[in-house]
């Protein structure tokens, strides 16, 4: 099983850094146009992708305690919350360079604009949780529409707001930014694993993911703090504590991460959420970046503001 998580794992982050580098050095335009899309675009685009799987993975571990949820809901609703940032600055970019747009674009994002797109998110969540409710009851049924309905917004939240997160720390920041975020916590989940399996004694969590151990968790925030410590060779934003203090932080986090999709699954009494052989699934590979996610974005407005 391990080979399997260790294939998947080194082609999802080939497939990454690829989509990064592109993200970076290749400005996407407008067809027929001059201007190009806001930064990000391949990486908004990678999560509208990769949205849709995961969901499809979260309704598999809720069917497992016969909680339902509707693809139609949660979907769109987590991608909207997922882009609100991206689709802001869509719409400034529009407004600003309004020649060969169809006139509906241009009133969409004048609208868009007007309406203070910030309040995106809270106005999907209560759309999501009022769709949530329709879904469920057009059958007339009535047993179980409350935990439909907090499992939908729980699959909107958990895969829509925390992944949106990050576009707005490419919007400011170089895709350079989101991959030395990832490295840490990802690093801090390959020394957690390393180091529990070679000196693990003490459990973390037994009841939650028996495991996992302090000795382990110890170990990959070691690694998560040199990791962020060598990152900053490569930039003068930062100096080398302040590297290794956001390795610690954020692989930590990203450790909880992996524990709060741990009590998912044990909830749900399956030891993988995903389809394929040997792979824990898409949650397993975004679980600790997810919650690394907001903790980021704040660490960035504090420094830079």
């Amino acid at each position: 099983m391990f080979k399997w998580r260790l294939v998947y794992g080194l082609l999802f982050g080939v497939a990454l850094l690829v989509m990064f580098y592109f993200d970076q050095t290749q400005a996407v335009g407008w067809p027929g146009r001059d201007d190009s899309f806001p930064p990000g675009i391949l990486f908004a685009g990678t999560m509208t992708l990769i949205i849709p799987l995961a969901i499809l993975e979260m309704r598999r571990l809720l069917a497992s305690e016969n909680v339902t949820i509707s693809l139609r809901v949660c979907i769109p609703s987590a991608i909207l919350c997922m882009l609100w940032p991206w689709l802001e600055q869509l719409a400034v970019v529009l407004l600003q360079h309004p020649h060969g747009a169809a006139p509906i674009a241009i009133t969409v994002a004048h609208w868009f604009y007007t309406v203070k797109p910030h309040y995106l998110v809270p106005t999907v969540l209560a759309l999501g949780l009022v769709g949530a409710f329709v879904m469920y009851s057009r059958h007339q049924r009535v047993d179980g529409a409350m935990a439909s309905a907090g499992a939908s917004l729980l699959a909107i939240v958990y895969l829509g707001v925390l992944p949106g997160f990050y576009l707005p720390i490419r919007l400011t920041h170089s895709s350079g930014m989101i991959v030395s975020i990832l490295l840490m916590v990802k690093g801090a989940d390959i020394g957690a694993y390393a180091f529990g399996r070679f000196f693990g004694r003490r459990k973390l969590i037994p009841w939650i993911s028996p495991g996992k151990t302090w000795e382990g968790f110890i170990g990959g925030l070691c690694l998560a703090a040199v990791i962020g410590s060598l990152l900053t060779l490569c930039s003068s934003e930062f100096s080398w504590w302040q590297g290794a203090a956001a390795g610690v932080i954020l692989g930590g986090v990203g450790q909880l991460g992996d524990l709060l999709e741990s009590l998912l699954k044990r909830d749900a009494g399956v030891k993988d959420s995903g389809i394929l052989p040997g792979f824990g699934g898409v949650l397993d590979l975004i679980d600790s970046p997810l919650l690394a996610a907001p903790l980021a974005y704040w660490m960035l407005k504090l420094v830079h503001g």
